[in-house]
């Protein structure tokens, strides 16, 4: 292994099961990962082993999603490294709408939405926009505007996390789960000029790569939405 730092930031695996009726989680909705969301974490350590990965720390939010995820991860490794919480890792919370069914949260973002239509159906397709945009450009809906200085708040917390682990783990590969809406904020640790990809959404189950070398400071992206 080359001597690298390396941050890789991981979301949670799986939270419902197929039929089930999906809700939107968040910080107040704390649920367990379904047997396929275990899974998945194991997957994630395999596919860092193929890349000659190894976590020397972990870090996860405190909420059973992204515990059960990290343990997996762990698991896999027979790993007793250190894993410690981190409450900036924590989900934003929906308000109203957390823990609330994804379609009904769908129309009332389309609701608050400049022009909303009148039609249910065409109100839930302008809140699927306005979640586009959220996923592709970190943009609020109107509806979530309450979160501003939430969201405002998390790129600095993000580079703060990031500096802490090239002062304290410096070489050494460091392992963060949490959740979408806080993920797509760690690609603010890299230069303003380094390009982003095109959805900042990680998937379920999926993991990004932060590498800065032993000769910078600068952090690079080796891999999103893996």
């Amino acid at each position: 292994m080359d001597s690298a730092t390396r941050l890789i930031v991981v979301r949670h695996g799986n939270t419902f099961n197929s039929g089930d009726v999906i809700l939107r989680v968040g910080a107040r909705t704390d649920i367990p990962l379904t047997s396929r969301g275990r899974e998945q974490g194991r997957e994630v350590a395999q596919r860092l082993v193929e890349r000659g990965l190894r976590p020397d720390a972990y870090f996860y939010a405190p909420l059973q999603r992204t515990r059960e995820t990290c343990e997996e991860i762990a698991s896999a490794f027979q790993e007793k490294a250190p894993a410690s919480a981190l409450d900036f890792l924590t989900e934003l919370d929906y308000g109203e709408d957390d823990g609330r069914p994804e379609e009904e949260v769908l129309e009332k973002l389309g609701e608050c939405e400049p022009n909303a239509p009148t039609d249910k159906v065409e109100r839930a397709s302008l809140g699927k926009t306005a979640l586009r945009r959220w996923d592709a450009e970190a943009v609020l809906p109107v509806r979530w505007r309450f979160l501003e200085a939430r969201a405002a708040r998390l790129p600095q917390d993000w580079r703060e996390f990031a500096a802490q682990t090239l002062s304290e783990r410096r070489g050494q590969t460091t392992l963060a789960v949490t959740s979408n809406g806080i993920a797509r904020f760690a690609l603010e640790i890299l230069p303003k000029e380094a390009p982003r990809p095109e959805s900042l959404k990680l998937g379920t189950g999926k993991f990004g790569i932060f590498l800065c070398d032993a000769a910078r400071s600068e952090w690079t992206l080796e891999a999103w939405n893996v």
